[in-house]
């Protein structure tokens, strides 16, 4: 806020006649009282919502995310344990910075006081943002020349002792732009797990169906997470071209993966039975990516993005109960994945533009079995698809679609199966003046089922549960609507409300069938039955005592419904509140959200949370 006195001389016509002194008398000067001029922090438009972090947000500031949360944007939602940033409904939002997509590391090397503006965009027609739905685009200082270097110290005991410690330098060029990032982050919790209880139908020696509920009570655990990451990355960047390309290696082990307690069954007299599960595992990761943007004459431009990832990891179970044998398994995995993605953009004058975009890759798993189970899996799944879309934007409206079709083909140790499907994505956004805007989005689309889902192999979970896959299972189509009002009367207050349906049809469903003479279950998956979920929600912001005080809700009502051969349903209320109290370079901050049920989209099963 800047506070102004302005003064003002009025000059009043005069005759060519007129002496010297008598124009001097003509002047008059009058000092206005005190006016104040306050910039607008958040604006919103057809294109675009606009955010101006405060100095004292980025000064508290850690990181990009940190700053997210700071500045409490009403149309995403941060979660504080993993930092991940989606929608107030849970889809995802892309992270650009300066209109380049920020990696994890760059995202924690950021230096917040570099941040001019943060832009919250739907389906943006910039060929830059690469077909992504939602974005975050943070603006920052670019550097001509130099840079700098950041070391950031994190300490956390409220989830456990956690540290992470990391560098990151930057260095400018002109046009070139190098970074290194190096990190390490350890976790050490002996709080987290839950207590299981699960209903079996089994059948007797006798022949006879009788039901066994098992129990297990968590009596301690123990969790150890140590990862390393390195990357390298090169960019050159002009108004016309962007390149860049990025170097990753991350070594990620989990030494300690431990839970033990008190095992029951009932009906069962019988007393003092225990579990003890134990599953450390480690991996290590080399990834490449690569984005390779032209602006071309006549409104033309393309944008070429591959992709490349190889991950090598080493995965052991080891469970034991009372009065049973062990369970031993070892996992040796070598997992490869690319993608390459073109895209050629047409702009025709202000309003219009077409787009023409394609994919191809392959996502391919090598994965053995020893220990109990001796097993061998080859696995891939290659995808392509081609699309075309088209973007109107005018001052108060804007509509975007796109539509296209679809192929995979999934081979698991020679099953081979191919699917062929449609596309689209729908999004209209209104805005009749700086302070209001609405959006509607419909999306149809299919969930691809993994490894996990469509191996054959048959391992033991514990001394009653055998689990597997389905090598024939089949894709599954969802749809979803999204409808959303956001307000922003003031620097001071804003709100979205918002409202969401999703439909996963014929979907991967768990069953269980009896196994071993009906003596255990064997888990696995067919489709079957539809899985219905709804949300509402309201999100608001309000900043008091000229912003120290920052205050954060978004209360939301829930709804899920199974159909098929498990027919439930439930409802969930919840509601996440946050505060920030700035006191010169120091913030206090608490936040809160309360315990919530949901229902799993592969099982009627309902999770009750925690606070």
């Amino acid at each position: 806020m800047v506070k102004t006195i302005v003064s003002i001389i009025i000059l009043s016509a005069a005759s060519a006649l007129c002496s010297a002194q008598e124009q001097a008398d003509t002047l008059k000067a009058q000092e206005l009282n005190e006016v104040v001029v306050q910039a607008q922090m958040q604006r919103t438009s057809s294109a675009k919502s606009t955010y101006t972090p405060t100095g004292r947000q980025k000064n508290a500031a850690q990181n990009a995310v940190d700053l997210l949360r700071q500045m409490a944007i009403p149309q995403i939602r941060i979660n504080p344990i993993d930092e991940t940033v989606t929608d107030n409904v849970g889809g995802s939002v892309a992270i650009y910075i300066n209109f380049l997509e920020a990696s994890k590391e760059e995202m924690e090397g950021l230096r917040t006081a570099d941040v001019r503006r943060v832009e919250y965009l739907e389906f943006p027609t910039d060929p830059r943002f690469r077909g992504a739905e939602r974005v975050i685009n943070i603006i920052v200082q670019e550097y001509a020349y130099g840079g700098y270097t950041k070391v950031t110290a994190n300490e956390n005991f409220l989830v456990g002792l956690s540290s992470r410690v990391n560098i990151f330098s930057k260095f400018s060029y002109k046009k070139m732009t190098y970074d290194l990032y190096a990190g390490a982050n350890n976790w050490n919790n002996h709080h987290i797990g839950s207590t299981t209880e699960g209903i079996y139908r089994l059948t007797g020696v006798d022949g006879k169906e009788f039901s066994l509920t098992r129990k297990e009570t968590l009596e301690s655990s123990h969790y150890k997470q140590n990862q390393y990451p390195v990357t390298f990355r090169a960019t050159y960047n002009s108004d016309k071209i962007q390149i860049r390309n990025l170097l990753a290696f991350t070594n990620l082990g989990i030494p300690t993966n431990e839970y033990s307690g008190k095992l029951e069954y009932s009906p069962n007299s019988a007393q003092g039975y225990s579990f003890d599960r134990k599953n450390p595992n480690r991996s290590n990761s080399v990834a490449y990516s690569g984005t390779y943007f032209f602006a071309l004459p006549k409104g033309y431009s393309v944008d070429f993005s591959p992709s490349f990832n190889y991950t090598h990891s080493n995965d052991y179970t080891d469970y034991a109960a009372s009065e049973q044998p062990a369970i031993y398994r070892h996992a040796k995995e070598n997992a490869y994945n690319y993608r390459l993605n073109l895209y050629i953009r047409k702009s025709f004058g202000q309003k219009h533009s077409v787009m023409l975009g394609g994919n191809y890759g392959d996502n391919i798993n090598r994965l053995e079995y020893t220990g109990d189970n001796g097993y061998r899996d080859k696995f891939h799944n290659a995808f392509g698809a081609g699309m075309v879309g088209y973007n109107f934007q005018a001052q108060k409206i804007s509509v975007n679609l796109d539509a296209g079709l679809a192929w995979e083909n999934s081979d698991i140790n020679g099953k081979k199966n191919s699917d062929t499907y449609p596309f689209t994505h729908i999004n209209v956004r209104y805005v009749p003046n700086q302070k209001n805007s609405f959006s509607a989005y419909f999306q149809y689309a299919t969930n691809s089922p993994g490894i996990s889902e469509k191996s054959s192999d048959i391992l033991r979970e514990n001394e009653l549960m055998y689990i597997t896959g389905n090598p024939l299972l089949e894709n599954s189509r969802h749809t979803t609507i999204n409808l959303a009002y956001t307000w922003m009367p003031s620097n001071a207050f804003g709100m979205s409300a918002y409202g969401r349906y999703f439909g996963l049809y014929d979907r991967q469903l768990l069953v269980y069938t009896p196994y071993k003479g009906g003596q255990a279950l064997l888990r696995s998956y067919i489709n079957d039955g539809d899985y219905l979920n709804g949300e509402i929600g309201l999100v608001a912001n309000w900043k008091l005592l000229d912003g120290k005080l920052q205050l954060y809700a978004n209360p939301g009502q829930s709804f899920y419904k199974s159909t098929g051969i498990f027919n439930d349903n439930c409802n969930s209320f919840r509601v996440t509140a946050q505060a920030i109290y700035y006191i010169d370079s120091f913030y206090f901050q608490a936040y809160y959200e309360s315990p919530q049920k949901s229902m799993f989209t592969a099982s009627p099963r309902i999770n009750k949370g925690r606070n």
